[in-house]
């Protein structure tokens, strides 16, 4: 302990070599010296002592006639070198031996000639090089931009400009079951083609997606004596939720065409059910597939209309199964009313593809939202996680400088009658320097959290544009 305490002292001598105006007195170095072994270990610790002692503060502290200073912004006290003993002190290892010798040290200023302010400055200069933290980079730490969003191409008929496809999906489909949809083609009724289509497409829905099948058409016969019961039966098969697959099935199967097509009701009374499960989250869509047109003496296209003007505001796409060109000039009328899509598909292998190439677009879009969201989520915690493990480095790093320079000036008035004047400058000095880099740090801290969430923002709000505008 005795030969580290010399070395340790031979060090401290070093530094206040450079601290003052006037020589250390040959006595006292004298006396520290010859606490030192006179081996070669010990001449290259002071070697290497002295020539990192020239690197030390070049510019930050003041050495002109004005005296010293501590640096007067965070930027330069980054920058500047750690003291010699900063990582003993940041890992608790500094001891009482050592806190004294550095008090023993000073004792040449304090018994010097120097003025009061030529003392205090070579005591800030000496607890400075001695102590100053290493900083991490608050000042110049930049949060990251807005992250890159991949472009995505959907070719879905579910496309609709303007319109916006929330994460309340809900889908309403309407299905024709008319005596016409008894019509074969290519060995299958246009009604078991519309089945498969359908179960296929529900059953590929997103999970938390709710779907509705309605039928029309499915009493009594297309004879002008059952036109009222076929007009009027209108009824929601598989009513508004998530898919369920052993109940939607059934519910399909069940379906038998029969009577007349009674488009603009079926319109009406599933916008109605829509409007029950609604809210500001939600995105309605309306499939209509059918094979004709209105025979119910309805108005699908008014009805259409005032559906697509409603608080629910749903996406309209209507399908045409195998339909002549004039019924298909009226099934497209309902579509374009409400600004939705038209899809002629001629057979079944058009029909599965219009479905899929639907449910692929909702998948994609909502895989694409909520990827770039989760995304701009993580950068945002990671980004705010930085910037608060800056924060608060910072301040424990400055806060412990603090403390054991007031340490040392305290022990130093305790044990060698320090001059008041002097011990106030030195206090006072520390006091500004920490509470000026305090300020400062607060005021990086605050601005860049705003910018870290401002980012946040900037970017979800181009992913919502992005992804609304897709539908």
């Amino acid at each position: 302990m005795k030969r580290l305490y010399g070395v340790m002292m031979l060090l401290l001598v070093v530094i206040l070599a450079g601290c003052i105006k006037s020589d250390i007195p040959v006595e006292k170095t004298k006396v520290v010296e010859e606490t030192v072994e006179s081996s070669k270990d010990h001449e290259k610790a002071a070697e290497d002592t002295v020539d990192k002692e020239q690197v030390l503060w070049p510019d930050a502290f003041q050495r002109s006639k004005e005296g010293f200073s501590f640096p007067a912004s965070l930027a330069v006290a980054e920058n500047i070198q750690k003291g010699i003993w900063w990582e003993k002190i940041e890992h608790d290892h500094l001891t009482k031996e050592e806190e004294a010798a550095a008090v023993e040290t000073l004792q040449t200023v304090i018994k010097g000639d120097a003025s009061k302010e030529e003392k205090a400055d070579q005591i800030k200069r000496f607890v400075a090089e001695t102590y100053f933290p290493e900083l991490p980079s608050m000042s110049t730490y930049t949060p990251r931009g807005k992250i890159n969003l991949e472009d995505v191409e959907s070719t879905s008929n579910i496309k609709l400009n303007g319109r916006e496809l929330k994460e309340n999906i809900q889908i309403a489909i309407i299905l024709d079951a008319s005596g016409s949809m008894k019509n074969v083609q290519d060995g299958k009724t246009l009604m078991e083609m519309a089945k498969e289509s359908i179960e296929d497409f529900a059953s590929n829905l997103p999970d938390k997606a709710k779907v509705s099948l309605t039928i029309y058409g499915h009493k009594g016969t297309g004879s002008e004596a059952d036109k009222k019961l076929s007009c009027s039966s209108i009824e929601e098969i598989y009513p508004l939720s998530t898919y369920d697959a052993d109940i939607f099935a059934t519910e399909l199967e069940s379906i038998a065409p029969s009577g007349w097509t009674s488009m603009a009701a079926s319109l009406t009374q599933v916008g109605e059910k829509l409007a029950v499960e609604s809210n500001e989250e939600s995105t309605n869509v309306i499939y209509l597939v059918s094979d004709g047109k209105e025979t119910c003496d309805g108005n699908p296209v008014e009805a259409a209309k005032q559906l697509a003007d409603s608080n629910i505001n749903p996406i309209i796409n209507v399908i045409g199964l195998a339909v002549q060109s004039e019924d298909a000039n009226e099934l497209q009328k309902i579509a374009e009313s409400a600004e939705g899509r038209y899809i002629n598909v001629k057979n079944q292998q058009e029909l599965d593809k219009e479905f899929q190439e639907s449910n692929n677009s909702i998948q994609q879009w909502i895989d694409w939202h909520r990827q770039n969201t989760s995304e701009a989520i993580d950068q945002l915690m990671e980004d705010k996680q930085r910037l608060m493990d800056l924060n608060e480095q910072t301040v424990d790093r400055l806060m412990l400088f603090l403390r054991h320079a007031k340490q040392t000036l305290m022990d130093l008035n305790k044990t060698q009658d320090l001059d008041q004047e002097v011990y106030n400058i030195v206090f006072e000095d520390l006091e500004n320097f920490y509470n000026t880099m305090y300020r400062e740090k607060d005021e990086l801290y605050t601005a860049k959290f705003k910018t870290i969430e401002e980012t946040y923002n900037s970017t979800k709000s181009e992913i919502d544009e992005t992804y609304n505008n897709n539908f």
